[in-house]
């Protein structure tokens, strides 16, 4: 996570004049990288950023929660905030437009297919974000190794260990 945004700075220094870059990324690592955006304006390497904005760090409250542990402070519904019904959301199209990037913010994806024809005709760095949730995802297959506890006395943990060497077992060694 978080190096997203400066590949494809990179690939837009390194194929310049053969094509825009087009990045995905998610908002936690948005996050984490977004300065390479105004680094991207100031040197003149288009790329096109579309941001998943699931309200906070949905990928990293997946692994948790599927490591049979309680989510803990990752998406913003859950953090400390003083009023829960408003959590901290960082507008990603207003932030991009600050580092003088083009922005539009997608409620759908019929509204994403749009903003990405008009993100092609841009001269510049265009940030598109688009509303996505937390909760959905997209069997894989593949697995994202974050150890889990030997012993636990959560029964949740103790399935979770159960799973990941069950996986482990069919996994393919040196691949």
């Amino acid at each position: 996570m978080g190096y997203e945004i400066a590949g494809a700075w990179g690939t837009a220094m390194a194929t310049e004049g053969t094509g825009t870059p087009i990045v995905l990324v998610g908002d936690g690592s948005y996050m984490m990288m977004n300065s390479d955006i105004y680094s991207s304006v100031l040197s003149g390497h288009k790329m096109i950023v579309i941001v998943c904005d699931n309200g906070g760090f949905g990928v990293i409250n997946r692994l948790q929660t599927g490591m049979g542990v309680p989510g803990f402070n990752n998406l913003l519904k859950d953090s400390r905030v003083q009023n829960k019904d408003d959590p901290l959301h960082v507008d990603f199209a207003k932030h991009a437009e600050a580092m003088g990037a083009l922005a539009r913010h997608c409620d759908s994806l019929a509204d994403l297919g749009t903003a990405m024809e008009w993100a092609k005709t841009t001269d510049r760095t265009t940030v598109l974000s688009i509303a996505t949730d937390a909760h959905k995802w997209t069997p894989g297959g593949a697995d994202w190794y974050v150890g889990v506890p030997e012993v636990s006395p959560r029964e949740s943990v103790q399935k979770a260990r159960k799973g990941q060497e069950a996986f482990r077992q069919k996994q393919r060694q040196g691949v």
